[in-house]
C-alpha cells in the first residue's frame, strides 16, 4: 500500500511539473496519457493548431514542433526511469532529481511532412541507470502514420 501511495505521488508530481511548470509545454498544448511506471513508457498527444504550422502553404508542423515533442516525452520516460530506479528515497529527494535532469543528446529523423489533426507520441527506455536514461520516441499523426523517430539521453539529477 504504501508502494502504491508512493508511486502515484511521483506520478502526480510528474504530470505537474510537465502540464503546469512548464510554460512551453503549454504553448504546446499537449496532454499526458500514458506514465507507465514500471516500464517507462510515456504517451503524449496534442492537436495541431496554426501556431504549430511550420509551413502555412503546406499546413505541417514546424520541424522544431515535432522536435521538442520528442524530446519532452522522452523525458518523461527518463523521468519515470529516475523515480523507479530513486523509489526507496524520500519523495523530496526524488523530485530535486526530477527537476534537474536535462537533454544531453537528441537525434530526430522525419520520416514524413507532419501532415495531421491530432498526434500522438510514444516513449520507452531502452537503456536506464543512475544517472543516465537513453529513451527512444516516435510521432504518429491520427492515422497512426510514423511522422518522426528519434533517440535522446537524458541526464537525470
Amino acid at each position: 500500500m504504501e508502494k502504491t501511495i508512493m508511486i502515484n505521488e511521483v506520478l502526480e508530481k510528474i504530470r505537474t511539473y510537465y502540464l503546469e511548470m512548464l510554460p512551453f509545454n503549454k504553448v504546446l498544448g499537449i496532454g499526458i496519457d500514458l506514465l507507465d511506471y514500471e516500464t517507462g513508457d510515456a504517451v503524449t498527444s496534442f492537436d495541431m493548431k496554426k501556431d504549430l504550422i511550420g509551413n502555412p502553404i503546406a499546413g505541417i508542423l514546424h520541424g522544431g514542433v515535432t522536435a521538442s515533442i520528442i524530446d519532452l516525452t522522452g523525458g518523461l520516460s527518463a523521468l519515470l526511469s529516475c523515480a523507479k530506479y530513486h523509489q526507496n528515497k524520500p519523495i523530496d529527494v526524488i523530485e530535486k532529481k526530477l527537476v534537474s535532469s536535462a537533454t544531453i543528446d537528441m537525434r530526430v529523423d522525419y520520416l514524413r511532412p507532419g501532415k495531421g489533426v491530432s498526434f500522438k507520441c510514444l516513449s520507452r527506455v531502452i537503456r536506464a541507470g543512475s544517472r543516465i536514461v537513453v529513451a527512444k520516441i516516435d510521432l504518429y499523426n491520427e492515422t497512426d502514420l510514423r511522422i518522426a523517430t528519434g533517440t535522446a539521453t537524458y541526464l537525470i539529477g
